[in-house]
């Protein structure tokens, strides 16, 4: 849009509904300075305070959000903003001292391309932003599809679609985005905006002003985004990747066919591995469309916690679309760290996650082997005696201090997979790149790892996984286990040399309640 028909058709907005928005333009955040960019909170004597008889209880259930639990002693704010940009510059949207909380963005621009637009949103004076990521992408368009409408708890967008006949007005007019998502803030909130090209818009900021000594939550609001074009069948997409105290409160995702092979949502669906440091637990998905709730592909329906927000259905085998998932009832919680990704075909992915966090959590620390080695498949895993056969010979190769360049296993000869495990977790299903992207059943495969003591000592070896494993440490058995009804942590009394010591797990990939997961979690854990 040209810059004169942009400024003409902010005008009309303002004689229509919007002109007390558009009366204190933006410029550029060096333009500006901090004294027009800031509202200061009031001081002591205008702070919200209950009433003796104050009929509200103390906090209540954010309704998008239902496990953060925010204060009812607030008074209600709206920070609003015209934005008029340059190229290549930032604007600040707004900036807010606290203690507040974020109850609604809305934003509504000229321009129809935002794909060069930029939202950054940073809460309490991080170092490193809570959200950076395209403007579009955080309000769930994915992907670059057109714009379209989504109706979920926390991102709802209106595009304009029935306006024809106004010449100031584009068909198809940018839509208004809006996040529902909160975001609590003890000191300072600030929204930035980092556009390529000049924009022109309007902005309002509904947020709740708390008094000095509110008792707020520690969690605090971020968004993670990843996009593959296109996506491997070898390794996960990644669509939250964190550590710390925190919950998965939803995410959206998008999906453009590219490999015409099959149909776009068979990738054997989502991986949830949780707390590999503290407590090891998996959720297990199925297909795209089964993991948001849906049957048989892309249907264009929507509820606040899961909806199809576009599709385009050209064939069976040609098929784009997208998914949202809000976990208001079911929140995703994690006390060390979450890795939640999709197996993948080779289209394109695109994912934001939105979820809590306490800031500057970690994961502890843990005695868990990094660095891998993988053998298969083979197999013999279809049941358990032929599971359990001995194997003398593969325990030998793989318990030698330097390992030979493949494994010998009967008569064929099998090459070694160098792996690294994430936060103690070893992914086992993309040893063998798979099409379509489902892991193989009824088949085995050896893990091999070096732990190192400084002494000779007693410990125990934490091990978790789903289906059968029989583990030798220095080529002695310690066991074989039978988990066949589902992801099972177990602990096993171990004697670990002084030096360098030879663990081998081998474990298979059945059907079972936690489907077709195929993975190993280890850790060892020092005698008390």
């Amino acid at each position: 849009m040209r810059y004169a028909t942009a400024r003409a058709w902010i005008g009309i907005l303002g004689g229509v509904a919007l002109g007390f928005l558009l009366s204190a333009p933006l410029t550029s955040a060096q333009e500006a300075g901090p004294a027009l960019q800031r509202e200061q909170t009031p001081s002591a004597e205008g702070e919200p305070r209950p009433a003796a008889n104050d009929p509200f209880p103390k906090t209540y259930a954010d309704p998008a959000v239902p496990l953060l639990q925010l204060p009812t002693q607030f008074r209600s704010r709206r920070t609003t903003a015209n934005i008029a940009s340059a190229a290549d510059a930032t604007i600040d949207v707004l900036d807010v001292t606290g203690p507040g909380c974020l109850r609604k963005l809305w934003f509504v621009f000229a321009e129809k391309d935002l794909d060069d637009l930029e939202i950054e949103i940073n809460v309490d004076g991080a170092e490193t932003p809570q959200v950076r990521m395209p403007f579009r992408s955080f309000f769930g368009t994915m992907v670059g599809f057109e714009d379209y409408h989504i109706e979920s708890a926390g991102i709802v967008t209106f595009p304009n679609f029935t306006i024809t006949n106004d010449p100031l007005i584009p068909t198809k007019a940018s839509p208004g985005w809006n996040c529902l998502l909160p975001i609590p803030f003890a000191t300072r909130c600030v929204i930035r905006l980092h556009g390529m090209s000049p924009k022109h818009g309007a902005a309002m900021i509904d947020w709740q002003q708390y008094a000095a000594d509110v008792d707020l939550t520690p969690l605090r609001f971020h968004a993670q985004r990843h996009i593959a074009a296109p996506a491997s069948p070898a390794k996960p997409f990644p669509i939250l990747e964190t550590e710390g105290v925190g919950f998965l409160a939803g995410y959206v995702m998008g999906y453009r066919q590219k490999d015409h092979g099959d149909m776009v949502f068979h990738n054997s669906g989502t991986r949830m591995l949780i707390d590999g440091e503290t407590d090891p637990h998996v959720i297990c998905g199925a297909n795209v469309e089964d993991d948001f709730g849906f049957s048989w592909g892309f249907n264009q329906y929507q509820t606040p916690w899961a909806g199809c927000p576009y599709r385009d259905n050209r064939g069976r085998n040609d098929q784009d679309g997208v998914f949202y998932r809000f976990f208001g009832p079911d929140p995703v919680l994690f006390r060390s760290s979450l890795l939640f990704t999709s197996n993948a075909r080779p289209d394109d992915y695109e994912a934001v996650s939105y979820f809590y966090k306490v800031p500057d959590s970690k994961a502890p620390c843990v005695d868990s082997p990094t660095d891998w080695v993988a053998v298969g498949l083979i197999a013999d895993g279809a049941d358990f005696e032929s599971f359990k056969q001995p194997a003398d010979d593969v325990i030998r190769q793989l318990s030698q201090p330097t390992l030979p360049a493949s494994i010998t296993i009967g008569a064929a000869d099998f090459p070694l997979h160098t792996l690294k495990s994430e936060h103690g977790w070893l992914r086992l299903e993309h040893v063998s790149q798979h099409r379509p992207a489902y892991p193989p059943t009824d088949h085995s495969i050896y893990a091999r790892t070096t732990l190192s003591s400084a002494t000779e000592r007693r410990a125990t070896l934490r091990l978790a996984f789903d289906d059968w494993a029989t583990v030798w440490l220095n080529g002695t058995k310690l066991a074989t286990l039978d988990h066949s009804g589902g992801f099972e942590t177990v602990r096993l009394p171990i004697r670990l040399n002084q030096g360098e010591n030879q663990l081998v797990i081998k474990t298979n990939n059945r059907q079972n309640s936690d489907r077709l997961i195929w993975v190993v979690h280890a850790a060892i854990e020092s005698e008390r």
